[in-house]
């Protein structure tokens, strides 16, 4: 579970309501069911309409990676790319044939499957390569579909605000119905922009990084399985691997080492 999300979103929505309390307002006075439905249908509406309904069934199922994150593991990856290196080199890279089914990440199994068939190394890495940038375009379609729900989100408060308008001008002689138009007005604004920017907007941003640490655990396969179809010193391979890691992954990797 990603705390950082789930305290985000928290203080960004609790910002709005306790700046609402210390103005002397009360959280009623925020709620207006006519601002809610003019800018959560009309975002929802807009954006159904601007994609395909494959693409919005990713975007909706990759929200629980927003708060459900899995910690990318860089240095179990680099362990078992060196065993197999190490195997490689010592056996052949035939004997990574009893590795393929063995192995719970279809990415790297497919890699190694190519590997043992022989296929031409060039080869190998135009198809991992092209492997990788669907999975990359498979994730980045659905951080623009939250990018564009937040930039209609606004767009949705205003135009709620000029029907609130509308309504108070055509009403200017029953001073009673003001106040309702004017709620409108204000709250259909307030929803619009606090919607984008402490809802949509963060989880674009958060399915963007999280793509962005896949990626680049996906570009170290590649790294390793290059390395060793090349048939590459398992020594020279770890320090290229390592090369990936930040300061604090490396140290990790090294602990992990000195236990194992």
């Amino acid at each position: 579970m990603d705390l950082a999300t789930i305290i985000g979103f928290i203080l960004g929505v609790g910002g709005i309501i306790f700046g609402n309390f210390l103005q002397g307002s009360n959280l009623m006075q925020l709620i207006d069911p006519i601002g809610f439905t003019i800018v959560i249908v009309g975002t929802a509406g807009a954006t159904i309409a601007g994609n395909r309904m494959d693409n919005l069934k990713k975007a909706i199922g990759s929200v629980k990676e927003v708060v459900l994150s899995e910690k990318v593991d860089y240095e179990n990856t680099i362990s078992d790319l060196l065993n197999y290196a190490t195997k490689a080199r010592k056996n052949g890279v035939l004997a990574l044939e009893s590795d393929i089914e063995a192995t719970p990440d279809p990415f790297i199994k497919k890699a190694l499957l190519l590997v043992v068939d022989g296929i031409d190394p060039q080869v190998v890495m135009e198809i991992m390569e092209t492997e990788l940038s669907n999975i990359e375009e498979f994730g980045e379609e659905s951080v623009k579909i939250f990018e564009q729900a937040g930039g209609y989100s606004p767009t949705l408060g205003i135009i709620g605000a000029v029907l609130g308008l509308i309504h108070v001008m055509q009403h200017l002689d029953e001073p009673n119905r003001l106040g309702a138009g004017i709620a409108v007005a204000f709250t259909a604004t307030l929803y619009g922009l606090a919607f984008a920017n402490t809802v949509l907007f963060p989880i674009s941003s958060k399915l963007k990084m999280n793509l962005k640490v896949k990626v680049l655990r996906y570009e170290l396969i590649l790294m390793g399985i290059r390395s060793i179809q090349n048939g590459e010193n398992p020594r020279l391979i770890e320090e290229k691997l390592k090369s990936f890691l930040n300061a604090e992954q490396k140290r990790i990797y090294e602990i992990k080492n000195k236990e194992e």
